[in-house]
């Protein structure tokens, strides 16, 4: 299932979902300005019957810290019942990520099919 998406002037957010786990798909910059949408459309999918939701920042260029400590508070709200991981692979992303220590905190994976395989689900009719 597709939602539409949803966009910023500097970023756009979609969600498919994969069985039970949601995967908010993010293209651009996400800073200050941005992040507040990102929020949004992750907090809605967190309110619904996922099991997991999975934040793919492959499409990413920029990530400012407010986006970064976004995604720390959205593990956070997922709980323990909620499975959550970040899609980051590159300098935009997985570096700010891992210079921070980060993955210590999040289930950070390099490509979706890993994130996928990380929650527990099959990662099959995944196309990069």
């Amino acid at each position: 299932m597709n939602d539409p998406m949803t966009a910023h002037p500097h970023m756009t957010v979609s969600t498919t979902r994969i069985g039970s786990v949601a995967v908010l798909s993010v293209n651009g910059e996400v800073d200050m300005t941005s992040a507040p949408l990102l929020e949004q459309e992750a907090l809605a999918l967190l309110d619904t019957d996922i099991s997991g939701l999975i934040v793919d920042l492959s499409g990413v260029d920029f990530l400012a810290s407010m986006g970064i400590a976004l995604l720390v508070e959205l593990s956070k709200r997922a709980g323990d019942n909620t499975g959550f991981a970040v899609v980051a692979h590159g300098s935009a992303t997985a570096r700010p990520l891992e210079l921070l220590g980060l993955g210590e905190v999040l289930a950070i994976h390099p490509k979706l099919d890993d994130a996928l395989v990380g929650l527990g689900n099959s990662p099959e009719g995944v196309s990069e």
